[in-house]
């Protein structure tokens, strides 16, 4: 099954009140409330955009995978590119365990990544 799945952008940006975010960026409150639940079954391709414009994401950010079958679950299959596999990753909590020598590899990375 093909979800929308924007608490993993919302996370990953720092964004702590997502409805508001989304009313912000031109969604009316009925649909920034069942896009902030992932309440969809269907998606509008101009809100894709606008959502991929207002996160700097692509759609392939926006969606998440699951296989409903045996079927379905084959490793070879193009949707497992947007599977994702429930990585919870704490950057603070990584970035707070490195030594500052570590700290300033990263900074150096994310500096040359813009």
């Amino acid at each position: 099954m093909l979800t929308l799945n924007l608490s993993r952008i919302f996370k990953a940006r720092s964004i702590e009140q997502p409805y508001k975010f989304l009313v912000t960026h031109g969604f009316v409150p009925f649909i920034a409330h069942k896009y902030k639940n992932s309440k969809v079954t269907q998606i509008r391709v101009d809100h894709i955009e606008k959502l991929c414009i207002a996160l700097n994401c692509t759609p392939n950010d926006l969606f998440e995978w699951f296989p409903d079958n045996l079927l379905d679950n084959r490793d070879d299959h193009p949707l497992h590119s947007i599977r994702k596999r429930d990585k919870k990753i704490d950057i603070n909590k990584m970035l707070s365990k490195l030594s500052l020598q570590k700290l300033e590899e990263v900074e150096k990375l994310i500096a040359n990544a813009n």
